[in-house]
């Protein structure tokens, strides 16, 4: 349910996390992913010294992060600290497959045949290695 509601923003012509994600959504998950266990002060400091921003929207980010169930929000002490809830692999993988799921429902041919012909004119090699999974899923693997 939780990438049924991301991707439900999807926007196609933005590039990489964007898709789904805000700009500022973006480089905030990008830093907890790299940072591992942070609090708003660090990603501040980090984003700080990229470009001029309020600590408060940072704080305001990071909150909505939480609310989408990307960050987990841990009180330790005074403060609290944000674990992502996905790698970045993980939420890769469950983005990309609610994408493709949600086009397979209701347009499943011609995403086939889409994703067929974008494959072939990027790289030959690349419909070859279609097949195998293809064959490979079906059980008639050679």
């Amino acid at each position: 349910m939780i990438f049924k509601n991301i991707i439900s923003r999807f926007r196609p012509s933005k590039k990489g996390l964007e898709k789904v994600l805000g700009h500022l959504e973006t480089d905030v998950l990008e830093i907890v992913w790299k940072m591992g266990k942070v609090s708003v002060r660090d990603v501040y400091e980090k984003l700080q010294s990229q470009r001029k921003i309020a600590y408060t929207t940072v704080m305001t980010i990071m909150t909505r992060l939480a609310k989408k169930e990307l960050l987990k929000k841990e009180k330790e002490g005074l403060a609290y600290l944000y674990i992502p809830v996905y790698s970045r692999e993980e939420f890769m993988k469950n983005m990309v497959q609610e994408v493709i799921d949600g086009l397979l429902e209701d347009y499943s041919d011609i995403a086939f045949s889409h994703f067929v012909d974008r494959m072939s004119k990027e790289d030959e090699s690349r419909i070859q290695v279609l097949e195998q999974i293809i064959l490979r899923k079906s059980g008639k693997e050679k």
